[in-house]
């Protein structure tokens, strides 16, 4: 039927578990190459697969927008995938499949503007220098989206290699994505300009030991992202993820010079000293922050958390000597005034020293935590840096 009409754009979309004639349809379409100009396979399955990719190894001249994202993750791309080119390409994301021939395409696609390698498996893995090599091409990339599905396969710290004296620069680039073992996202920002980055988000599987100098060193080098007025941390069971964005993304009633911290995971797994190390070695740019926004869901009723301080929440809040407006959930409250409880005059001026507002929402007239906190007032007011307790409406 295709034959009978003008020799229009073809734009192919598939949904998952296809009947026969669709995938006949599909791979009819598929065989006029010439025409196809946009292709999204979600979860496609293994049976349209099988008919679809032998279908694929030629080239595709018009193709600007490609989505794949198999419902099976034993789909793989080979190498002769597009014949190897995509000069027309502009919009390309590929999610759960290995994808070996990516560096080779990517070299090729110099009019790509988005590009998302998503949730790739061990098996897919391209190291960061071939990575940056590919990226060096695409001086039209606006968004970057690298994701891996756990941290581990990843290989080890001991053999990375040393970072060149240059850099590729990613001229158009304004959104950073990624989600990785800090290693891998070290080595492959290191090699990397991006200057008119606005917007990184960094998903960082928990481990023992986080070094983050050259993911910094990248932020300082973004010259929006250097005056970030925003930043984002979600601190889950298994990773940390940070948003930091400059001012022209801001959004809703949000302050400039604002941080938030959403610590989400079980309480038993905090592991607040990550955070801080997390926060202090990997985006120094938070120090100006003059907001701090720390949560904890509700959920967590207050009974389920034990009446001793701990002293890692004060070594967490020692990282934002800026911050002037410190709001706090009702749980993380008590777990603040608790840490902040017994401190000595001289040494509640170097716990947030810009200290002049605390923000707590329904805070009673009296209680520990009210108690607590006067204990810390009275210290402040006492050292010449009085600080102000007021409801977080």
């Amino acid at each position: 039927m295709l034959d009978v009409w003008p020799e229009l754009p073809i734009y192919l979309f598939d949904h998952g578990h296809p009947s026969k004639e669709t995938i006949g349809d599909v791979a009819a379409a598929l065989r006029l190459n010439h025409r196809v100009s946009g292709i999204r396979f979600d979860q496609t399955t293994d049976a349209g697969w099988e008919a679809f990719a032998p279908l694929m190894q030629h080239s595709f001249p018009a193709l600007t927008h490609l989505w794949v994202q198999p419902y099976f993750e034993k789909s793989v791309i080979s190498r002769s995938f597009l014949g190897g080119s995509a000069p027309s390409l502009r919009d390309l994301v590929v999610i759960a499949i290995p994808f070996p021939p990516l560096v080779g395409l990517l070299l090729s696609a110099t009019n790509l503007v988005r590009l998302r390698y998503d949730n790739f498996p061990h098996s897919g893995y391209i190291s960061p220098q071939a990575m940056v090599t590919g990226l060096s091409a695409l001086t039209r990339l606006e968004s970057l989206s690298l994701t891996f599905q756990s941290p581990g396969g990843l290989p080890d710290r001991a053999i990375r290699f040393s970072f060149p004296h240059t850099r590729i620069l990613l001229p158009a680039l304004t959104y950073l994505r990624f989600r990785s073992a800090p290693e891998y996202m070290e080595d492959l920002v290191a090699q990397v300009d991006a200057p008119l980055l606005e917007s990184i988000v960094i998903e960082s599987f928990n481990q023992e030991v986080l070094e983050a100098s050259e993911l910094a060193k990248f932020v300082r080098r973004a010259d929006k992202l250097s005056l970030a007025h925003q930043a984002r941390v979600i601190f889950k069971s298994d990773s940390i993820c940070t948003t930091l964005s400059s001012p022209k993304l801001l959004f809703g009633h949000v302050d400039p010079k604002t941080l938030m911290l959403d610590l989400t995971c079980d309480v038993s797994a905090l592991r607040l000293s990550y955070l801080a190390q997390f926060c202090a070695s990997s985006l120094p740019t938070l120090s100006p922050f003059e907001s701090l926004y720390i949560d904890l869901p509700i959920c967590f009723a207050l009974e389920d958390f034990i009446d001793d301080a701990d002293p890692q929440w004060l070594e967490l809040l020692r990282i934002f000597t800026a911050v002037k407006h410190l709001h706090l959930s009702k749980v993380v409250a008590r777990h603040v005034a608790l840490a902040l409880r017994g401190l000595l005059v001289e040494q509640v001026a170097e716990v947030v020293p810009a200290l002049e507002n605390v923000f707590i929402p329904g805070l009673e007239p009296s209680g520990r935590v009210r108690e607590a906190i006067s204990e810390f007032t009275d210290a402040r007011q006492l050292s010449g840096h009085p600080v102000s307790i007021r409801d977080w409406e």
